[in-house]
């Protein structure tokens, strides 16, 4: 028996003269295995021929894969609601808003040359239009930076004054092609209708502020 050898077994030191280990009692003299050179404190990786490393893999990949299967403790984190749509909503809106009024008011000086007095009184409305339309979106961006979580209540809030906004830029979007077909046609036929588009415009916002 070589000398400093260790048992193959339970990693036991041994003396030249041991044919049986002294700690684990397994048969030396016929162990194929070469001796395993680990300390005494360390258990050898092959036991009654059972290669310990290999069993060790299979548990640790086991367990690996249970725990990929496990659902996550975070799994609705990702999905808690918050108010990005209706932010969203509002910069589209903002967007739109602010092309429209301006085609509006190059329209409006095309059908209606400055110093008549139904083109001040057109933009009067469209102006008030302007205020009434940013004070419902600074509103609904005021309340969205103030919440400090989700409420069904402040969705639905939220909601109504979009519904708001999309009638104003309807509305505008009405004055809008009315113009362009007046102006197109030459005439003034359709005088009438845009008188008609900017009263609905200004009961409108007559009724945004009654709400307020």
């Amino acid at each position: 028996m070589a000398k400093d050898n260790f048992c193959i077994y339970c990693g036991f030191k041994l003396f030249p003269e041991d044919h049986f280990c002294p700690n684990c009692g397994k048969k030396l003299d016929d162990a194929e295995v070469k001796p395993n050179k680990s300390s005494k404190y360390e258990p050898s990786k092959v036991v009654d021929g059972i290669d310990l490393s290999k069993v060790n893999k299979a548990k640790k990949a086991a367990s690996n894969d249970y725990s990929s299967s496990r659902p996550s403790k975070n799994k609705y984190a990702t999905t808690t609601p918050d108010y990005t749509y209706y932010k969203n909503q509002i910069k589209k809106l903002k967007e739109t808003y602010e092309t429209k009024e301006a085609k509006v008011l190059e329209l409006l000086e095309k059908k209606f040359p400055s110093g008549q007095i139904s083109y001040y009184r057109f933009k009067e409305e469209v102006d008030n239009c302007r205020v009434s339309f940013f004070r419902e979106t600074d509103a609904a961006e005021s309340m969205i930076d103030l919440s400090d979580e989700y409420s069904d209540k402040i969705a639905q809030e939220l909601k109504n004054k979009i519904k708001t906004l999309q009638s104003i830029v309807g509305k505008l979007n009405d004055l809008q092609n009315e113009l362009i077909i007046s102006i197109s046609n030459g005439d003034d036929d359709g005088d009438e209708e845009i008188r008609n588009l900017l009263n609905d415009l200004s009961d409108l916002i007559k009724s945004v502020k009654d709400y307020e």
